[in-house]
C-alpha cells in the first residue's frame, strides 16, 4: 500500500509563533513570529512532525508507513502584487493595511490602488492599475477567492521562507528511514497571480508555465492507495490545492459543470487532518470568521464527496 503525505507551506513565516526555545534557529535579530503567523501552526507543524515519527517502521518496506512526503514551498518576491506594501489607500494616500480585502470594484472606484510600476497579465505588459482591473475581474469569474493584501511573506531566500524546524527534523529522520527525499514544490513566485494553490495560480498566464496546473504532481498522487493533506493554512492554500488536485479529475459537461461521479478515486483516497490544518487569523473578526468559514466548508465538501476527515493521533494508528 502507498500512502502520500502532503505538507502544504510548513514555513517559518507561517508556523514560527516566536515562543519557541532559544537555540531554535533564529533569524539575525533573534527571536520572531512568523510575519504571516497562523495561529496554532507551530503546535500542529509539531503533531504532524510526531505523526511521522510514530509511523516509522523498519518492518514495513522503505522504513516508513508514509512512501512520499510532497511539501509545498510558498515563494515570493519582496514587491508581490498581493503584499499590502505595493498597495495604497486611494484616498489617503497611505500604505493599504495588512489583511485588506480588495474587490473588483473596489479597484474600478480606485478605493485601493496598486503602486508598482506595471503589470502583467495574459502575458501582456500594462500599467499596473490595468492589472489589477484585469486580475481582481478574473478572480471572480474564476470563483477564487478575493484579492487580500498580505503582509510581506515567504520571500525568496529569507528566514521566513525556510521549513519550520520541527518539521525540517522530522523530514531528515523520514529521508534518512525510506532512504529517500523530500519532493519539495516551490509555488507564487510569479508576482502578478495569488498561487493559494500549489497545483495552479489563481489566474493562470498562458506564457508562464509555473502557473499552470502541476498535471505532474497530480497525476504522481494519484498512484498512492491513501493521499493525506495537512498545511496551512486551512482557509487558502490546503484548501486550494487539495481543491484544485481533487477537481482536476472531476469530470465535467460541455458547460463545464462538475458531473457526479461516484467513482472519483481521488476524493475518495483524500485524508484531512483537522488538526493539522488551521485557518488563517485577520485583525478584522469579521475577516477572521469568514477565513474560518472556508475552512470548515472546504472539510465538510470534502468529506460529502468521500474523502475522510482524520487528525494526527488516529492517521494509520
Amino acid at each position: 500500500m502507498r500512502v502520500d503525505l502532503f505538507v502544504i507551506d510548513g514555513q517559518n513565516d507561517f508556523c514560527a509563533a516566536g515562543t519557541e526555545p532559544d537555540d531554535f534557529p533564529w533569524p539575525m535579530g533573534g527571536k520572531r513570529q512568523g510575519s504571516l503567523y497562523v495561529q496554532d501552526a507551530d503546535k500542529e507543524a509539531v503533531l504532524v512532525a510526531d505523526m511521522l515519527d510514530r509511523l516509522a517502521d523498519p518492518a514495513v518496506q522503505g522504513g516508513h508507513k508514509i512512501n512520499k512526503i510532497h511539501a509545498t514551498l510558498d515563494s515570493h518576491h519582496k514587491k508581490d502584487g498581493a503584499h499590502h506594501t505595493v498597495w495604497k489607500n486611494g484616498q489617503t494616500g497611505q500604505v493599504a493595511d495588512p489583511f485588506t480585502i480588495v474587490s473588483h470594484q473596489d479597484v474600478l472606484d480606485q478605493k485601493f490602488v496598486p503602486t508598482f510600476a506595471l503589470g502583467v497579465f495574459d502575458g501582456q505588459v500594462m500599467t499596473a492599475l490595468d492589472w489589477a482591473k484585469k486580475y481582481t475581474k478574473a478572480l471572480e469569474e474564476n470563483g477564487r477567492n478575493p484579492l487580500c493584501l498580505w503582509p510581506p511573506h515567504c520571500e525568496i531566500g529569507k528566514w521566513g521562507s525556510q521549513v519550520y524546524q520541527p518539521l525540517a527534523d522530522a523530514y531528515d529522520r523520514w529521508c534518512d528511514s525510506t532512504n529517500s527525499w523530500i519532493d519539495f514544490i516551490t509555488k507564487g513566485a510569479w508576482a502578478w497571480s495569488e498561487h493559494y494553490s500549489a497545483m495552479k495560480a489563481d489566474v493562470p498566464d498562458p506564457s508562464r508555465s509555473e502557473t499552470q496546473m502541476n498535471a505532474g504532481v497530480v497525476n504522481d498522487a494519484m498512484s498512492a492507495d491513501i493521499i493525506v493533506w495537512a498545511g496551512w493554512a486551512g482557509s487558502h492554500c490546503t484548501r486550494w490545492t487539495a481543491k484544485d488536485a481533487v477537481e482536476n479529475f472531476d469530470p465535467r459537461d460541455d458547460k463545464g459543470n462538475v458531473v457526479p461521479d461516484p467513482d472519483n478515486a481521488f476524493v475518495k483516497k483524500s485524508v484531512f487532518l483537522e488538526d493539522a490544518c488551521a485557518p488563517v487569523v485577520s485583525p478584522d473578526p469579521a475577516a477572521t470568521k469568514m477565513f474560518a468559514e472556508w475552512r470548515e466548508e472546504f472539510l465538510n465538501d470534502m468529506s460529502k464527496r468521500g474523502a475522510t476527515i482524520s487528525n494526527t493521533k488516529k492517521f494509520l494508528s
